[in-house]
């Protein structure tokens, strides 16, 4: 680009991009030096088939999920990818970290996630209610069948017992 002139970039994603926000570097360079800027690439998305949002924490961000005080997203242990979610138990919580989704009313549904840890639950409130557990070392496959009420509103959960340590989930879907 000659002085005072202007060019353009564009950027695409692929329609299987997770929501987040990316940083990017952007460096052009020619005869009369180097320019660098930073920008920050926001991917909104839309909501995937299934409700469930960032299922795989590959953003490295938790949004859309919340969690209790110690919750995160960390790079190890992963299932797949790289990085997973923390729920962290301690004697006066269960370390639950939840979303939110509305799938469509009255209809049948499994969530599915693998999960590690002593007491690792995985399950739906709000607009249905179903659970499962398991006591294990190493990454196990849980599934939750469930029915949605009226509004398709359910609350997706992952969190430990009391007292019993952090434990792990990644790959969660719903189908």
């Amino acid at each position: 680009v000659t002085a005072g002139g202007t060019a353009t970039l564009n950027i695409t994603t692929s329609a299987s991009a997770a929501a987040g926000t990316y940083p990017l570097t952007i460096t052009g360079s020619g005869a009369s030096g180097t320019h660098t800027g930073s920008y920050n690439l926001t991917v909104t998305g839309v909501t995937p088939p299934g409700g469930l949002v960032n299922g795989g924490l590959e953003t490295g961000s938790l949004a859309p999920w919340t969690c209790q005080s110690g919750g995160a997203v960390v790079s190890t242990p992963a299932h797949s990818g790289s990085y997973a979610l923390q729920a962290a138990a301690t004697g006066g919580q269960t370390g639950q970290c939840a979303q939110t989704v509305t799938l469509s009313p009255n209809t049948s549904y499994t969530l599915s996630g693998w999960v590690q840890g002593n007491y690792a639950y995985l399950g739906v409130s709000g607009g249905a209610t179903a659970s499962t557990w398991t006591n294990a070392a190493g990454w196990t496959k849980l599934t939750v069948p469930f029915t949605t009420g009226a509004s398709g509103t359910v609350t997706v959960y992952l969190h430990g017992w009391y007292g019993q340590g952090n434990v792990y989930g990644d790959d969660f879907g719903i189908a």
